[in-house]
């Protein structure tokens, strides 16, 4: 499938601004500490500060890597009459491309929002790896999925070994930590947006921790989060088992992005018992360019993007 082409036109001009961006995970060859965020990933943001809000009172100690409690209703079915209700809603209005999100319980998220959007829009979550930012995620996926979309990109807990107090680096506690934060964060961003936010299924991506443990979230909430974008990372939890679960719970597709070897290899294995699951599955490796999310690795996930909302009315439609 060819991603439609208001997407394509809104995603290509972004992807240029962020080639040069260094985002996540400390990559081979670079020190810790020498990352810069990608153009505009402070300014880009309402007042408030990222800094600030990283470094207030963090919420109580994580629960269990067993995973969280999932809600009564993981995913609401799709609102009716969505045509008929389009007419009535008004243009989406934010401080900027890039808001901060008040999350109860925890530090505030990150959200790319569609501006001027006259109908629901559906949801994409934007876990990052270890030592990361949220806001680099976000400018990330925002050249890569458009401005059709809202992006919700978590923000976790401040690492103690970040490099200064003007550039925190995050991680996550544990994948039911982490399905928690998510939780709040849709709930705070429908209650944010509620004439806008799609009620559906949410695409959920990852990279590196954020893939590993997205991985994990998904398995056991395959209804809420059935098609996935895993960047650098989630290969190892596709058991026989996870895969099994993530298929009867209504999984549908899992995307791998790989740009090392050693991750080409894991995730063609992982995919083969995706299959077997009977859930759809592709593996797409670029050329050699380490442990990263941006520049080239983002190039080949937007090439491919088409391919995981494929069958999603959603995402398909220029709508407002």
């Amino acid at each position: 499938m060819t991603l439609p082409a208001a997407l394509l036109s809104r995603s290509l001009a972004c992807l240029s601004l962020l080639a040069a961006a260094a985002p996540g995970c400390d990559r081979p060859g670079r020190a810790a500490g020498t990352a810069t965020a990608p153009p505009g990933a402070s300014s880009a943001l309402a007042p408030g500060g990222a800094e600030e809000v990283a470094s207030g009172a963090m919420a109580a100690a994580p629960a269990a890597d067993g995973g969280a409690t999932p809600p009564a209703a993981d995913a609401a079915p799709p609102a009716a009459g969505a045509a008929a209700l389009a007419a009535q809603i008004a243009p989406l209005r934010a401080e900027g491309p890039f808001v901060e999100l008040a999350v109860e319980g925890f530090p505030s998220a990150v959200v790319s929002v569609p501006i001027g959007a006259t109908a629901r829009r559906p949801v994409l979550i934007a876990s990052h790896g270890n030592y990361d930012r949220p806001e680099w995620q976000c400018q990330v996926w925002r050249g890569i999925a458009g401005d059709g979309a809202f992006i919700l990109c978590p923000r976790g807990v401040a690492r103690s070994d970040s490099p200064s107090a003007s550039d925190v680096r995050f991680t996550y506690e544990s994948n039911a930590r982490l399905e928690q934060e998510i939780d709040a964060g849709l709930a705070a961003l429908r209650a944010r947006f509620p004439e806008h936010v799609d009620p559906g299924p949410v695409l959920y991506t990852g990279f590196s921790l954020g893939a590993i443990m997205g991985s994990a979230i998904a398995a056991r909430r395959a209804a809420l989060f059935p098609r996935l974008v895993l960047v650098e990372g989630g290969h190892d939890k596709w058991t026989p088992a996870t895969a099994k679960a993530f298929a009867e719970g209504g999984g549908q597709r899992v995307l791998f992005v790989c740009a090392q070897a050693g991750c080409g290899a894991a995730a063609s294995a992982a995919a083969a018992r995706l299959e077997k699951a009977g859930v759809l599955t592709r593996v797409v490796r670029g050329k050699e360019a380490g442990h990263r999310y941006d520049g080239p690795v983002a190039e080949e996930t937007q090439r491919a993007l088409g391919w995981i909302l494929e069958g999603d009315p959603r995402w398909l439609g220029d709508g407002g």
